[in-house]
């Protein structure tokens, strides 16, 4: 990894908080902007947004070229094939959708782990080889985000923050919603304990409690109750709230 990247583990581990921008399309243009308007992080999404595994290192390159942010990237699955395959393109932060057990959390840690440090991983430096760069990396691994969304994993949250080789959690609010039976976007006490129970046990595990926002006025919200690792805009609703006001302007 880069010495840009060992800033960031550095700095998330002495307890910064992160703002980042979660990218739904595959623009190259709009992870420029977001990186240089000076994001914590950028996020690709490869579960819900329009991402494919093609557009990962040119939306990489896109995030570096332009700005300093953590390149990070939402696998579609728990799967070994997936998670190796962001590892190899040198995504430097993955989140990893639906973690529910210890089993689960453990299957994601051995996925990004060489076998010399326990795991399963396939040596395949995709990235190093576009440049040329070729080192040994078996010491070297991405950050790894486990979501805590399902009523099972929040039950069982404590025991999969404690996880060795699990770097923070990250919440998917909606669907941790549905979970317990509430709405999303609409207040509830179930939803809010759920909340601090998660940010509770990421930091008593000594990892980084992360959350899904939609907006700036959210993540502060969740930052005043402790989380750290926070997507506070949305590429495609961040432009289409700017676009609205324009228009509405002109229209005045």
């Amino acid at each position: 990894m880069t010495a840009a990247f060992e800033t960031h583990r550095a700095r998330l581990a002495e307890g910064a908080v992160y703002n980042g921008l979660w990218m739904m399309t595959a623009s190259p243009e709009l992870a420029t902007i977001g990186a240089a308007t000076g994001y914590d992080f950028v996020c690709l999404d490869l579960q819900h947004g329009l991402t494919r595994p093609s557009d990962v290192v040119r939306l990489s390159d896109a995030i570096r070229a332009h700005g300093s942010a953590l390149v990070t990237a939402r696998v579609a699955v728990n799967r070994f094939t997936e998670i190796g395959m962001l590892a190899d393109a040198g995504i430097e932060a993955i989140i990893v959708p639906l973690v529910s057990t210890v089993a689960d959390a453990e299957a994601a840690v051995r996925a990004l782990d060489y076998p010399s440090r326990g795991g399963d991983r396939s040596w395949g430096p995709t990235a190093e080889f576009l440049t040329r760069d070729i080192r040994d990396t078996r010491a070297e691994r991405p950050l790894l985000f486990v979501m805590i969304e399902t009523a099972e994993g929040l039950d069982a949250v404590e025991e999969i923050c404690r996880v060795p080789g699990v770097d923070g959690v990250y919440v998917g609010p909606a669907d941790l919603a549905f979970a317990v039976g509430a709405v999303p976007g609409q207040p509830n006490d179930a939803h809010a304990e759920a909340l601090l129970r998660i940010r509770s046990a990421a930091d008593s595990a000594g990892i980084v409690p992360g959350i899904h926002c939609g907006d700036g006025a959210e993540a502060n919200l969740r930052r005043d109750e402790g989380y750290r690792f926070i997507t506070s805009a949305l590429d495609i609703g961040a432009a289409a709230r700017a676009l609205r006001a324009d228009l509405d302007t002109a229209r005045a």
